[in-house]
C-alpha cells in the first residue's frame, strides 16, 4: 500500500508538473531570425525550451527572399512552411505548440525549391529595325506638274547599291505631255532624263524614309501635229533635282514607294529634226524651266 501511494503521489506530481509547463519551443538556425521570433513568441507567451518541459523543436532559414521554418510532423516527417516576414513565421511557429491552432495550418503543401523561385521576368526591349544594304532596284509610275503649265504622265525606273550609310542611286525618268495650255494645243512633247546621286536611308520604326540629290542630263523633243510629228525641235541641258521617299514594307524584300520629287531645268543645246526645218514663222513653246513630280512605285532588294 504505502508503494502504491508513493506511485500515485509520484504520478500526480509529474501530471501537475507537466501541465504548468507553458507552450515552448526549440528554436535554431540564422541567428537573427531566431532572435526576431523568439522575441516575438515570447510576447504570445511560448517560452524557450527547459530541460523539465517538453517543447517543439523548429528551425528557421532564408531562402532567397522567403523564410522557411521546419519542425518534424507525426511519425517523423518533415513539415515546411515558406513565409515573406518574421511575424507570420511567429504565427506558423505557435500554432505548432497549440493544438487549437494547428490543424488548420499543418495541412500539407508544396514549398518550391530555392533554384524553383520564378525570377522577375526581363522585357527585352525591340531591337531597332536593320539598316538597309545590299543592292536595291525601283520602279514607278509619276505625274509632274511643269512650269509651263503642262501636266506630264511618265516612268520612273532606277537602281541604288548602299556604300556604309549612304547608297549611290541612278534613275531614269521619261514622260510625255499629256495636258497643255489652249495656245500651244497643237504641238506635243515628251522627254527623257538621267540622274546620278547620293540616297540617305532613315529609318522611322518598320518605315523606311529616303532623302536623295542627283544631277543629270536630259533632253525634250517639241513636235507639231499638224506637221505629223515629222518636224520638231529637241532641247537638251543639265538637270538637278531633290526627292524624298518613304518606303511601305510589304515583304522582306519588297515595299511600296512614296515618292516627291523637286527638278530644275537649263537648256543648253538646242537641234532641228525633219526633212525639212522648222518654219521659222512657227514659234515653239519655251521648255518649263521646273518640275514638281509625285511618283507611286514598288522596291525591291535588302530593306
Amino acid at each position: 500500500m504505502a508503494r502504491l501511494l508513493v506511485l500515485v503521489i509520484a504520478t500526480a506530481a509529474q501530471v501537475a508538473r507537466v501541465e504548468a509547463c507553458p507552450p515552448a519551443v526549440a528554436l535554431t538556425g540564422d541567428d537573427a531570425l531566431v532572435q526576431v521570433i523568439r522575441d516575438q513568441l515570447g510576447a504570445r507567451g511560448i517560452a524557450s525550451a527547459t530541460p523539465p518541459c517538453p517543447a517543439v523543436r523548429a528551425r528557421v532559414e532564408r531562402r532567397g527572399a522567403l523564410l522557411v521554418v521546419r519542425t518534424e510532423g507525426p511519425g517523423g516527417v518533415p513539415i515546411e512552411r515558406a513565409v515573406s516576414e518574421a511575424a507570420t513565421a511567429a504565427t506558423v511557429i505557435e500554432s505548432w505548440t497549440r493544438g487549437d491552432v494547428a490543424e488548420p495550418l499543418l495541412a500539407a503543401r508544396e514549398v518550391p525549391a530555392r533554384e524553383d523561385v520564378a525570377a522577375p521576368a526581363l522585357v527585352a526591349a525591340a531591337p531597332p529595325p536593320p539598316a538597309a544594304s545590299g543592292i536595291q532596284l525601283f520602279a514607278a509610275e509619276e505625274t509632274s506638274l511643269a512650269t509651263d503649265r503642262t501636266m506630264w504622265q511618265g516612268l520612273q525606273l532606277g537602281a541604288c547599291v548602299m556604300l556604309g550609310p549612304v547608297c549611290v542611286a541612278g534613275r531614269v525618268h521619261a514622260g510625255k505631255v499629256v495636258s497643255r495650255p489652249r495656245p500651244w494645243a497643237d504641238f506635243t512633247r515628251k522627254g527623257a532624263d538621267f540622274y546620278a546621286g547620293v540616297d540617305v536611308p532613315i529609318a522611322l520604326g518598320s518605315l523606311r524614309l529616303t532623302l536623295g540629290f542627283a544631277a543629270g542630263y536630259g533632253s525634250m523633243f517639241t513636235h507639231r501635229a499638224s506637221d505629223g510629228g515629222k518636224v520638231g525641235i529637241e532641247v537638251s541641258g543639265p538637270r538637278a533635282e531633290a526627292h524624298a521617299a518613304v518606303s511601305f514594307p510589304l515583304t522582306d524584300h519588297i515595299a511600296f514607294d512614296v515618292m516627291t520629287t523637286g527638278a530644275l531645268t537649263q537648256a543648253t543645246r538646242m537641234e532641228a529634226h525633219g526633212p525639212d526645218a522648222p518654219d521659222p514663222t512657227v514659234v515653239f513653246p519655251d521648255e518649263p524651266r521646273g518640275f514638281l513630280q509625285l511618283a507611286l512605285g514598288i522596291r525591291y532588294g535588302a530593306l
